[in-house]
């Protein structure tokens, strides 16, 4: 009894230390973070968010922290994986001059050098901080820790010049975005070019042309324009989304459990056991037909016109 009364002393303490830090923001510090439901290895990953992803911090249970990503996600990561940081830091880092990771993978190393220690990997998407120094094709940076190190040039982009470039895509800047990870792993929760399920494909893909979207299928179906899905080449254009699941009945609601990327000419591009081509139309031979089309939307043209599509620039968590 005692042991349990001095644990939950502890872990009230521990709130109110955390609440009087000051730091209610924080930054992800490894290439990829599981978000777990709740405090607990053997919990279920509910999604991820990437190195240099700023998100709020709303509680802390031993070393889980609950945080949130900047679309509005829940989920328990380890304090391992993020740094806490103030009003005036997350001000500064704002205001820094940031890069983005333009290739699939890339290694922070300790010097310019190839063979050089590795202090990190990145992939795709991932933020740092560019710490000014470009030498022997390498380009020197700091990790959200604190830590400094350099970068092939060729891996990175400026972050304001990409998003600004990338401010209106098209359709086909979508489709060819989510075509980069044509053949790459299913994962459950997956957001990253380690592993992307169906909705991170699609939240990564819209990510790396400057939109942040809802993180959920489920979530993504009610966003922007709603599309006739009974008429899929005369409904769709490229970089729509397609839905599946259950038809709403009388007696009971939709269900969404799967979204794809349209493409065109009535085929999408999703992840399903892996990333994938598959025709929308029925009685070909790539056709997915495993689940019933219950919805399509519309997304582009609709940027900060509702809370869950936002471009990055206008985000205030990133500018």
């Amino acid at each position: 009894m005692k042991k349990v009364l001095f644990i939950i002393l502890l872990l009230a303490f521990t709130a109110v230390s955390y609440a009087e830090s000051g730091k209610s923001m924080a930054l992800v510090s490894v290439s990829v973070t599981d978000m777990k439901k709740s405090p607990d290895y053997q919990s279920e990953t509910v999604s991820q968010a990437m190195m240099g992803t700023p998100v709020q911090v709303t509680g802390k249970e031993g070393y889980w922290y609950s945080v949130i990503t900047p679309e509005g996600y829940s989920g328990w990561t380890t304090e391992q994986n993020i740094v806490l940081t103030s009003e005036e830091e997350h001000q500064r880092w704002k205001s820094s001059e940031r890069l983005i990771v333009n290739d699939y993978f890339a290694l922070v190393t300790a010097s310019p050098e190839s063979g050089s220690q590795v202090l990190s990997d990145c992939v795709m998407g991932n933020i740092l901080v560019g710490a000014g120094d470009s030498r022997n094709g390498y380009t020197a940076v700091e990790l959200p820790d604190g830590r400094r190190g350099y970068v092939p040039s060729d891996c990175v982009s400026p972050l304001r010049q990409w998003m600004e470039e990338a401010a209106c895509p098209d359709g086909e800047d979508i489709v060819s975005t989510a075509c980069l990870f044509h053949g790459f792993p299913y994962l459950w929760g997956g957001l990253s070019p380690k592993g992307l399920d169906c909705s991170g494909l699609v939240k990564l893909s819209y990510f790396l042309n400057g939109i942040v979207l809802l993180r959920d299928a489920s979530q993504q179906i009610d966003l922007g324009e709603a599309l006739d899905c009974s008429d899929i080449t005369g409904s769709l254009q490229a970089g729509d989304l397609v839905f599946f699941g259950r038809a709403a009945t009388e007696g009971r609601g939709r269900s969404v459990s799967h979204v794809g990327i349209y493409m065109g000419d009535g085929m999408m591009i999703h992840s399903s056991l892996r990333v994938r081509v598959n025709s929308l139309l029925p009685g070909r031979p790539d056709s997915y037909t495993g689940k019933k089309i219950v919805g399509a939307c519309r997304i582009l043209g609709y940027q900060d016109k509702e809370p869950g599509i936002v471009t990055v620039l206008d985000h205030p968590w990133y500018f």
